[in-house]
């Protein structure tokens, strides 16, 4: 047996007896038996995905990032100044602009040298084990399914079961967020946020120092990996603030605050290119599109920073985000599971559609941030991403904005009813 194999068989039992123990956790209506299989299902699942990134055909980056930690580790055993001083190279080089670049910018190196460098540390205990890495960072991205789940169990008691099938084995968050990537922090800080947010949405909320730290972390988190994220999650937010301040019809105040939203999106592009948005859309789209073509690769439209363009390329980045890959252009085993995927989605939400329910006003503001956060993801996936599969990636860890609400909101007793009436 390797050292490996008995510190990773070390680290799940501790994580078995000591997680269901913390409050977070026991908090989510889970027994201690159902957290630790939940737990011990997500951890393995780590190593299953590890397995397949590093055994199949499938490009993907999580076992490059692997091997570059491990010269992170080697860079921290012997020149640990060197290790945490590092990054300050790039930030002589390129300065703090150009916030929202991929390349030729200290913000587009940051988060790949984060990763990186939070593998070297992994690796003080792992030795460079990719299936061991995978693990403690599956045990640390259970965390923000929790988060989820606790959240959209209080908005929608009674579907417990179907809600947990969605927080915990939503396929494409399950793959893409086992192993070390900014996928997971992300979704594990969306997890967080949310869990906090609907707290503050509810009458009587007092502030909380634990809550705020919560916050600021996950927005540190968020900034420091995907900062474009925090362009669609803050309007959002602060919307449905507004929507708990002010006693306004909730559609007459989203549309005056997203109108606004909007004009001030379209009026930095006066100022400079550190924070010109529009041209960083654009930008990010070309960056992109200079990456070597994809199998799966989808016709885009030419992209200027103007109101104008932006307004007709919005059906084509609806297109490629909400109804893309199509059953039938599914090229291998992966595409035609994501595409299938999508396909139940879409037939859930026809099922929400169709079918009567009540809407309970407490649960209205943090599903409307739910959706309009979702909503503005998929348009800024939609306008930069030129191929399915970056976009199933990119897309897989917001699923839950808008899987759980349509889950919650189907009457299933009416929707039975209905098809034995046609019987």
């Amino acid at each position: 047996m390797t050292t490996a194999t008995i510190l990773f068989s070390f680290y799940l039992f501790i994580c078995v007896w000591f997680f269901p123990k913390l409050s977070f956790l026991k908090n989510s209506n889970f027994s201690e038996i159902q957290i630790r299989l939940l737990l011990t299902l997500k951890i393995f699942s780590g190593v299953a995905c590890a397995y397949y990134f590093k055994t199949s055909f499938f490009v993907g980056d999580h076992n490059s990032i692997n091997e570059i930690g491990k010269l992170q580790y080697d860079l921290l055993i012997n020149n640990p100044r060197l290790f945490f001083n590092d990054t300050t190279n790039d930030f002589t080089k390129y300065g703090p602009g150009s916030l929202f670049e991929a390349s030729n910018s200290f913000w587009g190196y940051l988060r790949f040298s984060l990763l990186f460098k939070f593998v070297a540390l992994l690796n003080l205990i792992t030795k460079g084990n990719f299936y061991f890495n995978s693990a403690i960072f599956s045990s640390l991205v259970f965390f923000g399914h929790i988060a989820f789940y606790r959240l959209f169990a209080t908005i929608y008691p009674g579907k417990k079961y179907l809600l947990l099938a969605a927080c915990f084995f939503v396929p494409s968050i399950w793959l893409y967020t086992a192993c070390v990537h900014k996928d997971g922090f992300v979704f594990l800080s969306l997890g967080i946020i949310s869990f906090v947010f609907y707290k503050m949405l509810q009458p009587g909320y007092a502030i909380k120092a634990k809550h705020i730290l919560a916050l600021l972390t996950g927005f540190i988190i968020i900034f420091l990996f995907r900062n474009y994220v925090l362009v669609a999650l803050l309007p959002a937010m602060f919307t449905v603030l507004l929507c708990a301040i002010f006693p306004l019809k909730k559609k007459q105040l989203i549309t005056l605050s997203y109108g606004i939203y909007i004009g001030l999106f379209f009026l930095t592009g006066l100022l400079n290119n550190s924070f010109n948005l529009p041209q960083a859309v654009v930008n990010r789209k070309a960056d992109f599109a200079n990456l070597e073509e994809a199998s799966t690769q989808l016709p885009m439209n030419e992209l200027s920073p103007n109101v104008i363009s932006f307004a007709k390329n919005i059906p084509q980045a609806i297109n490629h985000t909400l109804l893309r890959p199509y059953l039938w252009e599914s090229k291998n085993a992966g595409m035609l599971l994501a595409a299938g995927e999508l396909f139940l989605y879409q037939v859930l939400f026809l099922l929400a559609l169709i079918s009567s329910y009540k809407k309970q006003n407490q649960m209205q503001l943090f599903t409307w941030f739910a959706f309009l956060f979702f909503a503005s993801m998929m348009l800024i996936i939609g306008y930069t991403i030129p191929n399915s599969g970056a976009i199933i990636r990119y897309r897989g860890i917001v699923w839950l904005f808008v899987l759980c609400p349509i889950i919650g909101n189907i009457h299933w007793e009416k929707i039975k009813q209905m098809i034995t009436a046609k019987k």
